[in-house]
């Protein structure tokens, strides 16, 4: 299953890159970094990416199949950060009530 899991990790960031980079022949070293985040069972995980250059976010999500038990997933679209204009700054607030 381990095996199974990271080639699908692979061919989703490879595709994922692809995509994002267009005909762009070299990526800048550093500039897409991903995090794994754990979703509570072992073989469903999350991987957070982000692009350091222009602060687009996107999520990769895996699930596996009651059924058969193969992974299967989707990689959605986040957003993008928006700098503050000194360290501190409170770019998003929510839940605060007036």
């Amino acid at each position: 299953m381990v095996k199974k899991r990271c080639g699908l990790v692979f061919a989703l960031t490879f595709a994922f890159l692809l995509t994002t980079v267009g005909s762009t022949v070299a990526v800048e070293p550093g500039r897409y970094q991903a995090m794994q985040i754990s979703v509570g069972k072992k073989n469903e995980y999350n991987i957070f990416i982000l692009d350091t250059k222009e602060g687009h976010m996107w999520l990769l999500e895996t699930r596996e199949s009651r059924i058969d038990g193969k992974l299967f997933g989707g990689l959605k679209y986040q957003g993008k950060l928006r700098p503050g204009k000194k360290a501190g700054d409170v770019i998003f607030e929510f839940g605060k009530t007036d």
